[in-house]
């Protein structure tokens, strides 16, 4: 993907929405502490090459192979995050969450 934009900030926050977008795995995703921040740094990495155009089509490629490896995972991940912050919504309104797997996959939609 290569995004055009004369604001070097607008670049920016499009590409790592973009990465934190696909390499969406948490701590608790990793059995050891050294493994995710191990994850992070290769993300972050990958992230800044982008942003700098070092190596992009390299990082292109491994993040296609990544998202067709972990398609799956991914959009749980997704759906992780988009309950997460219906709950907070809810919660900032005084009102339950709403668990309704419909409600997920339409909010899914927007991410």
């Amino acid at each position: 993907m290569v995004v055009s934009s004369t604001n070097p900030h607008n670049k920016e926050i499009a590409i790592r929405r973009r990465i934190a977008s696909i390499f969406n795995k948490r701590e608790d995703d990793f059995p050891s502490l050294r493994e995710y921040n191990d994850y992070l740094e290769e993300v972050e990495d990958m992230t800044f090459n982008l942003i700098e155009g070092i190596d992009v089509s390299d990082i292109e490629a491994k993040i296609a192979k990544y998202q067709e490896e972990n398609a799956e995972q991914i959009m749980i991940n997704r759906a992780r995050k988009a309950e997460e912050l219906a709950a907070a919504m809810a919660a900032s309104k005084g009102q339950p969450a709403q668990t309704d797997d419909d409600s997920v996959s339409i909010r899914l939609l927007f991410l």
